[in-house]
């Protein structure tokens, strides 16, 4: 890791066995209601046209020219942080021809830092265009049964808190945002918010960072502050919601008194594998498969907030033995019914996960940014050390610091 600048970091990922590389730009700012819809629209205009590149066709036309290319952007919750990403990928020099790099850059600075703008905001068409985008993918949840019991689960459980937001925002703010609005959140973020930059791949720095160098003279806050589920309710907060369904859902959210960076999360990451997470876990082999109460089920975690989720999907009528069935094999790996089988097919799984991390530049990035985050950067092998590491009692001690917190049932 390089500290650019105050609050601006610069991580180089080695990557020779890749024909690409990667650069990614980070910005993180707090979730608030105020921010999360605009930051969750103005990314997409970037992609829409810039000064030099005044729309979709010259900026793909650019991008072949540059042997095929990738630029894309993404929001996504993590912890109470907002995380605004833009992503570019193309091939190596090594590969294509000695101008690749400087061309590759510059085609960065420039739809990243010079979007296409009219009357002190951006382009009213391209507003348009996306808010009627973001209108239809925010409605559109209600269509994807998981996904919507998954933000339904979140905002019950975390009602009251800035994490209960969706990380797309919501559409009636949208309707009141403007051109003028969009282009000022875009120029704090990108003037302002806390920055990571991650390169993989054969990349020049000191061009680099001759390029970028009006990007990181800039003066960032400090990231923000981020807190684990902390409401300890001695009994489950339930919801209902009737939706006439064939197929009913339902949500478990756990409360595991975990921080992000404390040593114990291996353990929990071990646990939550044991118990939900694969075809070789408690859930998957005897809820579904033995006792055949459910087409899916699983667990998983949300390190930030220091929870553990289960989803299911099941009949309406099984509602009620799926529960008892779930919170029975939980129950199990508190009591430390758990085989040295159950540890070591658990314990190959998330294993094998990590090592897939390094055959994909952008998994690689992501898992590091969530280490970042967290206050633990690891490494994958220094990972795989932690999860080899752990025994059974590890497991049973962290599974009896897991309570139920929130239940929300789709029918």
């Amino acid at each position: 890791m390089k500290k650019i600048s105050q609050n601006a970091d610069l991580y180089i990922l080695p990557a020779d066995q890749f024909k690409t590389f990667s650069v990614s730009f980070h910005f993180f700012t707090e979730l608030t209601k105020e921010s999360v819809t605009k930051n969750a629209l103005f990314p997409f205009l970037l992609k829409l046209g810039s000064k030099a590149y005044p729309d979709m066709l010259s900026i793909n036309q650019r991008l072949q020219e540059l042997y095929g290319g990738m630029f894309d952007c993404r929001v996504a919750k993590r912890g109470d942080l907002h995380a605004v990403s833009f992503v570019f990928e193309f091939l190596d020099p090594r590969f294509s021809d000695e101008q690749q790099m400087e061309n590759c850059l510059l085609f960065m600075k420039e739809v990243l830092m010079n979007p296409l703008t009219e009357n002190g905001g951006f382009s009213e068409a391209f507003v348009k265009r996306e808010k009627e985008n973001l209108t239809d993918y925010i409605n559109g949840i209600i269509n994807d049964k998981r996904e919507y019991t998954n933000i339904r689960l979140t905002e019950e459980m975390f009602q009251g808190e800035q994490y209960a937001l969706y990380e797309y925002g919501s559409v009636k703010d949208l309707e009141e945002i403007s051109a003028v609005d969009l282009y000022e959140s875009y120029l704090d973020i990108i003037n302002t918010a806390p920055l990571t930059v991650f390169i993989s791949g054969d990349v020049e720095e000191n061009k680099f960072m001759d390029i970028f160098s009006d990007l990181f003279e800039k003066t960032r806050k400090p990231l923000p502050q981020n807190t684990i589920y902390a409401k300890h309710l001695s009994n489950p907060h339930k919801v209902e919601e009737n939706q006439n369904l064939v197929q009913g859902k339902f949500a478990l959210g756990f409360e595991t008194g975990i921080e992000p960076s404390h040593e114990d999360y291996y353990a929990l990451n071990l646990l939550n594998s044991v118990f939900g997470s694969g075809p070789h876990s408690k859930l998957f082999m005897n809820v579904r498969e033995k006792m055949s109460l459910c087409y899916y089920v699983y667990s998983r975690l949300n390190r930030m907030k220091g929870t553990m989720f289960v989803g299911i999907g099941t009949d309406k009528e099984n509602f009620q033995k799926a529960y008892e069935a779930i919170l029975e094999q939980l129950e199990l790996c508190k009591k430390g019914e758990i085989t040295e089988e159950e540890i070591d097919f658990s314990k190959k799984f998330i294993i094998g996960i990590l090592k897939q991390t390094g055959d994909n530049q952008h998994t690689l990035t992501d898992f590091y940014i969530s280490g970042i985050l967290a206050g633990r950067p690891l490494s994958p092998e220094e990972y795989i050390e932690k999860i080899e590491g752990l025994t059974k009692e590890d497991i049973v001690r962290v599974a009896n610091n897991i309570t139920l917190q929130t239940e929300y049932y789709l029918s």
